[in-house]
């Protein structure tokens, strides 16, 4: 991930917004405690992993009828000088305007050797924070390896490894195993 250091101040969220703004479609930025981070153009298998995230919560979310959907991130504001784009995010369904949220559900984070500090760390600190949160999942995209933070648990880390484990997200009537987030990946992570 690297930074811009254009500004002789900490950023704020709604400098940042304006900036954001005037960036071409495709570049991902990221607002970190008033400093401003490009995420680099993300590797097949992390979108692949993306894709599968979203693919089976989308349809879990739709067949069971629910007021929530599963798509890919958008803005989200952590604090005044705070504000991050998850690579999967669940909100409900009937408020789609806009390129920023207020009320993300599950947070989920694909991770590379350029974002693993702040995903693990600053995101992983501050998502808990937001209300309507109720999961934060971070997925790795070098081993079949998936960290569950959930509100329902204090926030503490569970650790998911084989592809039958399952994460479960109770308030929404879903869940997803690690074999469908893994999917189509066999050559890197194995048969799961």
């Amino acid at each position: 991930m690297a930074t811009l250091a254009a500004f002789p101040e900490p950023m704020n969220v709604e400098q940042f917004r304006a900036f954001y703004d005037t960036r071409p479609d495709g570049e991902k930025w990221e607002l970190i405690d008033g400093e401003l981070f490009m995420n680099a153009t993300p590797v097949s298998y992390h979108q692949l992993i993306v894709a599968n995230v979203i693919s089976h919560l989308y349809e879990k979310l739709r067949s069971e009828g629910n007021k929530y959907k599963a798509m890919p991130g958008i803005g989200v504001r952590l604090s005044d000088f705070s504000s991050v784009e998850p690579d999967v995010m669940i909100r409900p369904r009937d408020n789609f305007n806009g390129r920023n949220c207020e009320d993300i559900v599950v947070a989920v984070e694909v991770l590379s050797p350029s974002t693993r500090r702040n995903d693990l760390k600053f995101k992983r600190e501050s998502y808990p924070a937001l209300a309507s949160l109720t999961h934060y999942i971070v997925v790795s995209a070098e081993r079949m390896e998936v960290r569950v933070y959930a509100r329902q648990t204090g926030w503490a880390e569970a650790v998911l490894v084989k592809p039958e484990d399952t994460i479960r997200f109770d308030a929404l009537g879903v869940t997803l195993a690690l074999a469908q987030i893994y999917e189509d990946l066999s050559t890197i992570f194995g048969n799961p």
